[in-house]
């Protein structure tokens, strides 16, 4: 099956049972009323329609992942927002308050190298294997 079947089967069922599984919630909550048969009817439509004849989903389908692509857009760049400003700016601020400097990144003029020495440790075949 190929990619674009596989994603409009997908979009028109799971879009049908959504819309039955709201309605079934709602009729549950308030009864049988109009927004509840409008949603029946709309699942029952788009899993009719998606198992005659699942190609008339493109239209719809384009339009859906259009509007998903710019709310993922404007939520990833919220959420990034937030993480950063929320977390990696106020330890910034707190490790600037300290002097502290993780990445040892002072030039030290006295220094002949930067380079860190490392313990010498045997070597061990089975560390080659077992890497973590």
């Amino acid at each position: 099956m190929d990619k674009t079947k596989k994603d409009l089967l997908v979009f028109g069922y799971g879009l049908g049972i959504i819309a039955l599984i709201f309605c079934i919630g709602g009729t549950m909550r308030h009864g049988w009323d109009l927004p509840q048969m409008v949603q029946a009817v709309c699942a029952i439509i788009f899993i009719g329609v998606t198992f005659v004849n699942w190609e008339a989903l493109k239209p719809g389908y384009r339009g859906w992942m259009r509007v998903a692509h710019m709310i993922g857009t404007v939520v990833s760049t919220v959420i990034l927002g937030l993480v950063f400003y929320a977390v990696f700016a106020p330890v910034g601020i707190l490790l600037r308050i300290l002097r502290k400097d993780h990445l040892d990144r002072r030039i030290d003029r006295a220094a002949a190298s930067y380079w860190h020495q490392r313990p010498v440790t045997p070597i061990d075949r089975d560390r080659y294997t077992k890497q973590f």
